[in-house]
């Protein structure tokens, strides 16, 4: 028998790919819209404690983040500059500000770094290939900014980190083998069934007129840190 598309996200609920369905469930159920002109971000799917943070290869990223301080190197510095300035924080007086506090979406274009997450089996799939594959976690700050000697002082006293990723099919993408009689699914062996790639998702668009390309944002993973960083911009 042969597949249809849109029961996929039931093999991958019997697989227990619950946020994988979800996602796709979503884009089968939106009008069309391709990236970048993004339909509305899901920003409810996606948990960091709960979800992504209980897989190895997101969990190895997040805590090099973290062990790093990548909210304070030079680069970020750099970026931490422009964007307070631009938000007029670098003033006369003292400012505080907490990206941390907002939603993502809201606070994304305020982030000062960010890390990929690479999938690193191909011979497998899990709920986190089914729902982002490959994303990024980015980083956003809580602190203030005061004048000190001709420049600003930076002091950073909360982090966030979210996950961010683009749902869509755009490119040259392929998504394995899907049976829907079995239940199975496979991203090397054509044994088990139909081959799916980012086309046959892009035809099914074009045949059905729903199909809509989105942002997903997790929440924000808040962390106080227990000594502040601080440098000169």
């Amino acid at each position: 028998m042969a597949l249809t598309l849109t029961n996929i996200p039931r093999i991958m609920r019997r697989n227990g790919w619950a946020n994988g369905a979800r996602l796709m469930d979503i884009w089968f159920s939106r009008a069309p819209a391709v990236m970048p002109k993004y339909g509305p971000p899901d920003t409810a799917t996606i948990r960091m404690d709960t979800w992504a943070l209980t897989f190895a290869r997101a969990r190895a990223v997040y805590d090099a983040i973290m062990s790093d301080r990548i909210w304070a190197n030079t680069a970020a510095q750099a970026r931490i500059a422009t964007v307070l300035r631009a938000r007029g924080l670098l003033g006369t007086a003292p400012n505080r500000f907490d990206d941390t506090a907002g939603s993502p979406d809201g606070v994304h274009d305020r982030h000062v770094n960010f890390r990929t997450v690479a999938q690193t089996n191909i011979m497998s799939i899990d709920d986190m290939d089914a729902a982002l594959a490959n994303f990024a976690f980015y980083v956003v700050i809580g602190g203030n900014a005061a004048p000190e000697s001709g420049r600003h002082r930076v002091t950073i006293e909360t982090v966030g980190v979210y996950v961010l990723d683009s749902y869509d099919f755009n490119g040259d993408q392929d998504l394995g083998y899907w049976n829907e009689s079995t239940n199975e699914a496979s991203t090397w062996n054509p044994l088990v069934g139909d081959n799916v790639t980012n086309a046959t998702f892009r035809s099914w668009r074009a045949a059905h007129g729903r199909g809509g390309d989105f942002q997903v944002f997790s929440d924000i993973k808040v962390t106080r840190l227990s000594a502040a960083d601080t440098f000169l911009v």
